[in-house]
């Protein structure tokens, strides 16, 4: 009897490892998906997922400080992360001199983002401007001044973030639109943004990394939904309660670079 038992036994635990080696390897392979998200302001590239995946199991401030030295390194990485991290702010291109002293600064991505979230905070008056972007882009109308009220009551957010949540709003209030209330909240699949689905520890593990706002009660904070990674993210719920860390898409870039 334990002799028939045996290779049932065997396959189990064989079974066992492979789904954990799985699970470690799906785990890495978005931390590398979302430090480059954190470090450059964009998804990576299959073979730059190769290239990270060949230094092994790092941990996401490992990655983040192999692409810090990257930074250092390459003008044209440093350059297109400044430009980037503009667009997601700002809803605009940097000028050369900020493009200059970006770029010397050596900065990541979710770095310059928390400077200029900043800048915003401290200047209400271009943040109301960045606000009125995101509803002339998505609702072809200027902000109302409730609404315009309505975002100055929250945390700052960049103008990436606040796209995406007037845009799910319009979809969810659509048609008949009013004026904007209810929960900000980002959507997984939004058109303007480009998302990366995390598992509950990565997405913990990146704001860590990454000098991002962390929950006093992350147990209470998921099941409000407070489950997106991403400077600004700190009031932002996500439809269905999903993980997710997200940054400016293609088409947002191009709204940008008009």
């Amino acid at each position: 009897m334990n002799v028939r038992r045996t290779p049932l036994l065997l396959i189990s635990m064989l079974c066992l490892a492979f789904a954990t080696t799985f699970a470690r390897a799906e785990d890495q392979a978005e931390r590398i998906r979302v430090s480059f998200a954190l470090a450059f302001g964009r998804v990576p590239s299959v073979s730059e997922i190769a290239d990270a995946s060949k230094a092994g199991a790092l941990s996401m401030a490992d990655l983040l400080a192999r692409h810090r030295q990257q930074l250092e390194h390459d003008a044209a990485t440093a350059r297109a992360t400044v430009v980037k991290a503009c667009q997601d702010a700002f809803g605009r291109q940097p000028t050369d001199a900020e493009i200059a002293d970006g770029a010397a600064g050596h900065h990541t991505y979710a770095e310059l983002m928390k400077q200029h979230i900043g800048w915003l905070k401290d200047h209400p008056s271009e943040y109301a401007d960045v606000i009125g972007k995101a509803y002339q882009l998505l609702i072809r109308r200027a902000a109302y001044p409730e609404e315009i009220e309505y975002w100055k009551s929250r945390d700052t957010l960049p103008y990436a973030l606040l796209v995406g949540c007037v845009e799910n709003w319009g979809r969810r209030n659509s048609p008949g639109l009013m004026v904007t209330t209810g929960i900000p909240t980002i959507s997984v699949n939004s058109r303007y943004l480009t998302t990366i689905a995390v598992s509950p520890a990565v997405a913990a593990e990146a704001r860590v990394a990454a000098g991002l706002a962390v929950s006093d009660n992350p147990d209470l904070a998921s099941a409000a939904g407070l489950n997106l990674v991403g400077p600004g993210s700190g009031q932002i719920t996500t439809v269905g309660h999903m993980y997710f860390a997200a940054v400016g898409g293609p088409e947002l870039q191009a709204s940008a670079a008009r």
